[in-house]
């Protein structure tokens, strides 16, 4: 009895530091072999074009400072809304108001017109902002080893070209909010998008 039940504790060990062993030494292997996807790829993508839209951003407040620290850009996928948003965010410590909403809108487009045009600046100029727009997301969402089939369906271009919504942001310091009662403005839309079709929302308190 005894020797059998030496025999399954011997046992036991083994298997026991086999899959340590294993676990240990096959790390870099589960790791080498993760797929990264064209998805994760064009994610990454937009994050670094996202990075360098910044001096855009500050050529709108030539007589501010505004660091490029202060300047927050983000890109934000979400598979249950499917959608990639690419977020501006402008602190503003003195322009916004809380009556003057025409002028806080059209700062809003125009930064997100900047943003837009400097994403989309490598692009074959075109009279269509859907030509640039397209030619973008697909180069960015492509690889050179696999051009995908997909570029040649319109729907599917198009959906993606939806898919992506640039969003700007100009928010208030919390000085400047609770001085002045001013919330956020919001512009939203595709890079697609006419300046009529950006959608622009503030709250009112």
């Amino acid at each position: 009895m005894v020797k059998v039940l030496n025999g399954i504790l011997i046992i036991i060990f083994v298997l026991m530091s086999m899959i340590t062993k294993s676990i240990s030494s096959d790390i870099s292997t589960i790791l080498r072999n993760q797929q990264l996807t064209v998805f994760d790829i064009g994610i990454f993508r937009l994050q670094e074009d996202m990075k360098s839209v910044i001096p855009q951003v500050q050529k709108h407040f030539p007589d501010k400072e505004i660091e490029i620290s202060d300047v927050y850009t983000d890109v934000v996928s979400s598979l249950w809304r499917n959608t990639i948003d690419l977020i501006v965010s402008v602190p503003m410590s003195e322009t916004l108001t809380k009556t003057n909403y025409f002028s806080d809108m059209y700062r809003c487009k125009n930064i997100f017109f900047s943003v837009r045009d400097h994403l989309l600046r490598n692009q074959n100029e075109s009279n269509y902002n859907f030509s640039r727009a397209s030619s973008y997301v697909v180069s960015t969402f492509s690889t050179p080893t696999s051009w995908p089939s997909w570029k040649y369906e319109q729907k599917k271009i198009k959906e993606l070209v939806s898919m992506i919504q640039l969003e700007v942001t100009l928010r208030p310091s919390n000085e400047h909010a609770f001085r002045e009662g001013v919330s956020p403005i919001h512009c939203k839309g595709s890079l697609a998008d006419e300046f009529d079709a950006i959608v622009v929302t503030k709250n009112f308190n």
